[in-house]
């Protein structure tokens, strides 16, 4: 039976090559490692930058021209529907209106993460955006958290959504604001 340290042993047995213990090799292998990332850094930084395009707007009419529609056909409706219909169809207006005007990606994201991606946004000023939040946590609350809200209640998110969409049309749209 062998001993494991006869291993050790035996490997410091075998000769270094005298290549290795050459201090210029070390120095050339030390130059050719910082070329290479020297060329690498370089390479990298002369790439030309990757261009952003704005995303092309939806075909159809202007996105608050079709928010205001939507708002419309539901005020008309809302006597019929439920609290949770009347919450689950708002939402979706305001988040498809602030998708198209604003190409900000909130229809798939909850209220937090669209509130956190939306401070990074310039057109999307605090005041419309707290705003949004106000509306988006009270659809949630209904939505999700089985809240309900009397009929008048509704109406007046509607009324107020209907603001939201009018305050935030563009100038240059100003004067085609009525659906």
């Amino acid at each position: 039976m062998t001993n494991s340290t006869t291993i050790i042993e035996d490997l410091t047995l075998v000769p270094v090559p005298a290549w290795w213990e050459n201090p210029w090799i070390w120095a050339l292998a030390l130059f050719t490692v910082a070329l290479i990332t020297y060329l690498v850094f370089r390479w990298l930084k002369s790439r030309p930058a990757p261009v952003v395009t704005a995303p092309p707007l939806p075909p159809g009419p202007p996105p608050h021209l079709e928010a205001l529609r939507r708002l419309t056909e539901l005020r008309a409706r809302q006597e019929k529907l439920t609290p949770y219909d009347v919450a689950l169809e708002c939402s979706d207006i305001l988040r498809a209106y602030i998708e198209g005007r604003f190409a900000l990606p909130i229809r798939y994201q909850t209220t937090r993460e669209f509130l956190g991606a939306a401070q990074a946004h310039p057109e999307l000023g605090t005041e419309p955006r707290r705003e949004l939040g106000e509306f988006l946590a009270f659809f949630d609350g209904i939505k999700f958290a089985a809240g309900s809200a009397e009929p008048q209640q509704m109406r007046e998110t509607i009324d107020g959504a209907e603001r939201f969409v009018r305050r935030c049309i563009p100038t240059e749209q100003q004067g085609g604001s009525t659906p």
